[in-house]
């Protein structure tokens, strides 16, 4: 009788899954899936992106099997630093809601980042003086939880018009040329990257370029011609032409607004 009281003693009583823990669990998974969205579905991107994953991954295990103050603070904060390491990429993909997979991908990243911060905060604050934190099913209810659900609604929503937007560019047709362009030259995107970087475009000659984009993100080809910029949307799994004319050599450089700090960039050779 003795052996099995003891036996029950030590058996370590699992804690309850809170409400906050929940979250910064969920907030994980979107982060991950923000990314896989924002990178066209490409398993690629976590070959760039992994190791800033390790921090939020590990600590949100610990959370998971040892739930105390530290854990809390540490996951929210290694969840949501990720959108300020790369925030000059997500303002560029959520500067243009035409482009579906990438306003998509930052705005459920959006979601992970409000959801994880002030979560791991709350959940560090009320684990440290004692305060009882809502169960799971309780926790909807609360303050906190409607905070959660209108940001994840208000996300749904952002995505929603991104797509209808995207809807309404695709069926836009562009117009024509009513001569015949006496040279050609073919460019690909690819991997977020001008394929090939460098075009050689003959001089005073009629020239059309064209852009076929194999990315699931939107780009653009963006040059500057004597202090005048001029710029072409390639949307994602299109062939996008346009006639340019030279009349003098020299090196223009190219790039795509929203992933030129990426390295997306190019040169026109005039020769």
């Amino acid at each position: 009788m003795m052996q099995a009281d003891e036996s029950k003693l030590g058996r370590k009583v699992r804690q309850p899954w809170t409400f906050n823990r929940l979250l910064l669990t969920i907030a994980l998974f979107e982060l991950i899936l923000s990314l896989l969205v924002a990178g066209g579905f490409s398993p690629a991107i976590f070959l760039f992106v992994g190791p800033f994953l390790l921090p939020g991954i590990v600590f949100t295990a610990l959370l998971i099997w040892r739930p105390n103050q530290w854990f809390y603070l540490a996951a929210g904060i290694s969840i949501s630093y990720l959108f300020f390491l790369f925030l000059p990429f997500i303002l560029g993909g959520l500067s243009n809601p035409a482009s579906p997979y990438e306003f998509a991908g930052y705005t459920i990243g959006l979601v992970s980042l409000f959801w994880a911060l002030p979560i791991g905060v709350i959940g560090f604050l009320r684990a440290r003086k004692g305060v009882p934190m809502a169960d799971v099913r309780s926790g909807w209810r609360t303050p906190q939880g409607i905070y959660a659900l209108a940001v994840a609604f208000i996300a749904v929503g952002a995505i929603i018009t991104s797509a209808l937007a995207y809807e309404h560019a695709s069926a836009t047709t562009g117009g024509g040329v009513d001569f015949q362009p006496s040279a050609t030259v073919t460019v690909t995107t690819e991997t977020f990257l001008f394929k090939p970087s460098t075009v050689t475009v003959p001089v005073r000659t009629v020239t059309v370029i064209v852009v076929t984009n194999k990315d699931a993100a939107i780009h653009t080809f963006t040059y500057e011609v004597n202090g005048q910029t001029y710029s072409h949307e390639l949307l994602p799994g299109t062939t996008t032409k346009f006639v340019v004319f030279f009349d003098a050599t020299g090196s223009i450089p190219f790039w795509c607004i929203p992933h030129r700090p990426m390295g997306m960039t190019g040169t026109l050779t005039v020769a």
